[in-house]
């Protein structure tokens, strides 16, 4: 019998006992016994926050409620959800689910980050112990192992999935069936650093600068007699370039079939010859230890790069703390820029994910559990609340700025979100109106992209040379010599992890 068939005829059970226990109770979960510590009037067809002023629209869990769901159960459970982040906040976030559901409860369980995420997860599952819901970072993880629930019957008749970001929904499908939702969303940045500009009595570019604008920068501000940089790099040209030049739903240029590298190459051998000039900040070098007198420093605290690319929690770690503005560096943040042919507002980010667990005995209470630890609209408003709130042992605030951000398309929220950031600099309002189209990159967003990457690109030889970056950067392959090569290989990658999940998951 496979999977499908069996959690159908749980759900079919689960929905007939549910009725029954039903029967002659009040609409609202608790029976309205159940005073709400947060004012929130919990109503099976419509809630108000008074705290947030917003309607709950989550789906009608009496029996025969919207969509056909059966309804959540009457009885007390706890469902798990695993993360390896932001534990407080998550906690927060689900205990007001319970304020809502008071016979259901969210658990937290910590895979705390000091062990490599995925590594937790293969020790709870080989000990049979993953939690009903669990975010991970890498997908070809959970899909291989089998771990992942499809809940397709869910999402495509609940009416809360027009909450989500829409550049988002096709991510949340494998083969056209709903298998996981995105957790966290953390927006690639380019800080550009005003102290630097002014220094060099050059103009900041306009917050809606395009992608040429960035690329003439990396030479133009680049004065290697000043000992000043154009650029250093997280992450950079050559992984944004398909996605914000050709519209992309993720990394190489990948269009949901195939990968289009074309402008992968373009901007790997760039790269290469912009370290060759000089235009790149690089440390642990006998030159960069000559200019700063530390050769580990990392280039982006050395106040000599005019722009830093990078992530959204680089803020709040660093630049909006005290030592920075003390070394006179004053980092302001800039979208990706996009191509001037764009046709979206697609911009790269890291992007988590997270599905329900297979094994779980409360699939009906894992989706709507899932549903709020994710991207639920009333659930976002919380998380605003609590994020200024949060404070370490010491009594320091974690978050002085939120590193990740909303994956619901409402405005209050966004609006509500904004409040978080410093007031008194105009980039963020930019910044946050062109960062509501985020994609993943190929890690998250490709079955089969993870294996291609470590074979092919980290570990394959190329003339010699173990590594594509490696061996491009050392001027032994030319970018555009392996592009047929390597679009083949992840091609054929993706296609052999598509018929193996559709083997380990059956037909539905």
């Amino acid at each position: 019998m496979t999977k499908i068939k069996i959690l159908v005829i749980i759900l079919v059970l689960a929905f007939a006992l549910a009725l029954t226990a039903a029967c002659g109770r009040n609409n609202n979960d608790d029976g309205g016994d159940t005073p709400d510590p947060d004012n929130v009037i919990t109503d099976a067809d419509t809630t108000t926050d008074t705290d947030t002023g917003t309607q709950d629209t989550t789906i009608d869990t009496t029996p025969g409620g919207l969509g056909g769901f059966p309804p959540l159960t009457v009885d007390d459970v706890t469902v798990t959800f695993g993360t390896w982040y932001d534990f407080e906040l998550a906690r927060y976030v689900a205990d007001r689910f319970t304020d809502r559901h008071p016979n259901i409860q969210i658990e937290i369980v910590e895979t705390p980050s000091t062990v490599y995420h995925m590594d937790n997860l293969l020790t709870m599952a080989a000990a049979q112990s993953l939690p009903d819901t669990f975010a991970f970072t890498n997908l070809d993880v959970p899909v291989n192992n089998g771990w992942l629930l499809d809940f397709t019957d869910y999402w495509f008749n609940d009416p809360d999935s027009t909450m989500l970001l829409d550049s988002l929904h096709d991510h949340v499908l494998i083969d056209g069936r709903a298998m996981r939702l995105p957790e966290a969303v953390f927006p690639q940045v380019i800080y550009l650093d005003r102290n630097i500009f002014n220094l060099l009595n050059e103009p900041m570019p306009p917050l809606d600068w395009v992608w040429e604008d960035m690329i003439n920068l990396i030479s133009h501000m680049s004065r290697v007699d000043m000992g000043i940089f154009g650029f250093d790099q997280l992450i950079g040209p050559a992984t944004w370039a398909p996605i914000v030049l050709n519209d992309a739903l993720s990394e190489f240029g990948w269009d949901g079939q195939s990968y289009n590298m074309y402008e992968w190459a373009r901007y790997m051998n760039l790269e290469a010859q912009w370290e060759r000039l000089s235009y790149r900040a690089l440390s642990d070098t006998d030159a960069w230890e000559a200019i700063t007198g530390d050769r580990h420093l990392w280039p982006g605290s050395s106040g000599r790069v005019a722009m830093q690319m990078d992530a959204i929690w680089t803020f709040n770690s660093r630049y909006i703390r005290e030592h920075y503005r003390e070394r006179n560096i004053l980092m302001v943040p800039y979208a990706i820029p996009m191509g001037a042919n764009a046709q979206t507002n697609r911009r790269p980010a890291f992007i988590d994910f997270a599905g329900i667990s297979a094994t779980t005995n409360h699939p009906r209470e894992a989706y709507e559990a899932l549903k709020w630890m994710t991207f639920h609209t009333d659930a976002w408003h919380y998380r605003n609340i609590i994020t200024p709130q949060l404070v370490t042992p010491a009594g320091e605030q974690i978050f002085r700025t939120p590193n990740r951000f909303p994956l619901t398309n409402d405005e209050t929220v966004w609006a509500d979100f904004r409040t978080l950031f410093p007031m008194d600099e105009p980039a963020w309002d930019h910044f946050l109106a062109v960062s509501r189209e985020p994609v993943p990159l190929g890690g998250q967003g490709i079955l089969g992209f993870a294996e291609w990457y470590n074979s092919q690109h980290v570990y394959g030889n190329f003339n010699g040379v173990t590594g594509i970056s490696n061996a491009i950067r050392g001027g032994v392959v030319d970018a555009f010599d392996v592009v047929q090569q390597m679009e083949e290989t992840g091609r054929q990658y993706h296609e052999r992890a598509i018929d193996n999940f559709r083997i380990t998951f059956s037909t539905p």
